[in-house]
């Protein structure tokens, strides 16, 4: 393994200080604002999609409302149900963004439709910003592997990854972790150049911030540790004696020491309620992500086959095939380079994966991480194969390739935040046509259109989500459950009690309003155990249960007129911001308007 600390070390004295490199230096940092600034345009143009409408994407509301009960009450909040599911970074800091537009403006009241829009733009401008500032971050690891150009197109691909861009128009936690986590990585490579402490301190301080973010950072320590067989001869302990054994050991504890103190520092509510914490891991994390239980909402992935799917759709769609396929081949130069700083940059999308692809549930913001990773590798085989003449017009047509492709997905990912949400317009659709007093059946899904008070007067601390086999609203509309998230579900209840079940509320109601999300979850499920329910939807679809299909809304990513149809991409990667929606009607004589 080369000894060498930086690829520019090698350059003649005199060369690397010399007009045209620092002229070299200033462009590469005006490309590199340039492309910041448009990727932070890309985070942040429609951050106030789907407001206020906050249960449009569950995971993200679950953040906003752990900031709203930590301002009440840290120990209400605690021991709310599935509050340690995340960790509390990302509300800590959308406290404080609150509290600075409050003393600037005037107190958020989150039974006002207004302020919470603004509630929700405030959170969700945080990710576009860690998004955002991310792109700078992967420059400098990029630039110290492989120099100025591998940092510019591994910005660029960050900077116009769809997956990325994506998840920062949410307040969730992953844009925050990837953040936290590719800041790590960037210490952990600086550690590899120069053995010093400080980078050891910095790369706890940021493995801290990350695991504040969300729990599944531990993938970085491993790393820390082989970096530190990577640090340069001269400031590595000698191994061959065990005094050089201690301290090797004492170095490598450094960071994960920081880590914890800065872990407990800032989140002591794992301690003061340890036992909450924990069951909250075991019901919300460990359980579904290895299987041992099986909620309805991981349904798509019972019939996939992990490991491939992580290739063949997580990364396909997140990324779109060219910039996954060039990453991944920049993993694998970065492993034939086999220099200590090419060795440690690959080593964190291998250690991740190694991680992530555990679970048996590979939603699709579990790739963020990856997508900053892989914008390094391609950067680097970019750089690498360009400064060989034999390959450099191959490998200029296939980074100005990748990097094209790349952009243009992008660009008409954007369409998606642009065009009218589809449950909004449907929610505009059935105040036209449907009368009031009509009774519409629902089902207990998030990307049910808003409809009566929710549509016309939101309550952030009110669920308006149709919970229940029996439940029943009367709010503008009669409003009807079909309880498909828990008694169709329910593998004790026989299939001829789902199907009176189902005709019973069929016989109620004269229209029937849902969107694609348990219409795809029983698709995935076995026929044998769940066979009424798939006949179910597939007898709907058919017109054989006396309702016709009078109106479907679907928003999917366009550019130019150009539809792309991601409807094989991973589910969740569809329901939050582009559902499809459907509108049936019983033929013939209306049952109660």
């Amino acid at each position: 393994m080369s000894t060498s600390s930086d690829p520019h070390a090698r350059v003649p004295a005199g060369v690397a200080g010399s007009p045209a490199a620092r002229s070299g230096g200033r462009l590469a940092l005006l490309a590199l604002a340039l492309i910041t600034i448009g990727g932070g345009f890309l985070r942040f143009y429609g951050l106030a999609w789907g407001a206020p409408y906050y249960h449009f994407h569950i995971d993200e509301h679950f953040v906003f409302s752990g900031a709203e009960m930590l301002r009440r009450s840290v120990r209400d909040a605690a021991l709310s149900p599935k509050f340690f599911m995340y960790s509390p970074l990302p509300m800590y800091v959308l406290n404080v963004v609150r509290a600075v537009y409050e003393h600037l403006a005037h107190p958020l009241v989150l039974t006002v439709p207004r302020d919470e829009v603004t509630y929700m733009i405030l959170g969700r401008a945080i990710s576009a910003a860690l998004g955002t500032a991310t792109i700078p971050l992967v420059y400098m690891i990029a630039r110290w592997v492989a120099g100025r150009p591998a940092g510019l197109v591994a910005a660029l691909l960050l900077a116009s990854g769809v997956l990325h861009l994506r998840e920062s128009h949410f307040f969730t936690v992953d844009v925050s972790l990837t953040f936290f986590s590719v800041l790590t990585w960037l210490c952990v490579v600086a550690l590899a150049r120069n053995g010093r402490a400080r980078s050891r301190v910095s790369a706890g301080l940021a493995l801290g911030g990350a695991v504040l973010c969300k729990y599944s950072a531990v993938f970085l320590a491993p790393l820390i540790v082989v970096t530190e067989l990577c640090v340069p001869r001269s400031v590595r302990p000698d191994l061959r004696t065990l005094a050089g054994w201690r301290s090797w050991v004492v170095r490598a504890a450094i960071p994960g020491l920081v880590a914890v103190a800065v872990f407990l520092a800032l989140d002591p509510m794992v301690v003061i309620y340890h036992a909450k914490f924990r069951q909250d891991i075991v019901d919300w994390v460990t359980s579904p992500l290895s299987g041992a239980w099986r909620p309805i909402w991981a349904a798509q992935f019972t019939d996939i086959e992990t490991y491939s799917y992580w290739f063949t759709n997580v990364l396909w769609w997140g990324l779109g095939p060219a910039f996954e396929i060039w990453g991944l081949l920049g993993v694998a130069w970065l492993l034939w380079r086999r220099d200590r700083l090419a060795v440690v940059t690959a080593l964190f999308p291998i250690a991740y994966f190694l991680t992530a692809s555990r679970t048996v549930t590979p939603f699709a913001r579990y790739g963020v991480v990856l997508v900053p990773a892989l914008a390094v590798s391609a950067g680097v085989l970019s750089a690498d194969l360009i400064a060989r003449p034999r390959w450099r017009k191959a490998a200029i047509a296939a980074t100005g390739t990748v990097v094209t492709v790349t952009a243009l997905y992008a660009a008409a990912y954007m369409h998606v935040f642009a065009a009218p949400d589809s449950r909004l317009a449907a929610s505009r659709y059935l105040a036209r046509t449907v009368p009031a007093g009509a009774a519409i059946l629902v089902e207990p899904s998030h990307n049910i259109p808003p409809m009566g008070s929710y549509l016309t007067n939101t309550d952030f601390y009110r669920d308006y989500v149709m919970w229940g086999a029996q439940t029943e609203r009367q709010d503008y509309y009669r409003l009807y459950t079909l309880d498909t998230y828990v008694y169709l579900y329910n593998p004790r209840i026989n299939q001829a009690q789902k199907h009176a079940y189902i005709q019973s509320r069929l016989a109620l109601v004269n229209y029937i309003v849902m969107d694609d999300t348990f219409l795809q979850f029983y698709q995935h499920l076995p026929e044998a155990e769940y066979g009424v329910v798939k006949r179910y939807y597939r007898d709907l679809f058919a017109g054989r249960l006396g309702f016709a299909l009078i109106k479907t809304f679907k928003v999917y990513p366009s550019l130019f007129g150009f539809e792309i149809n991601d409807d094989r991409a991973e589910l969740s990667f569809r329901l939050f911001d582009h559902p499809r929606v459907f509108i049936f009607k019983r033929a013939g004589q209306a049952v109660g308007g």
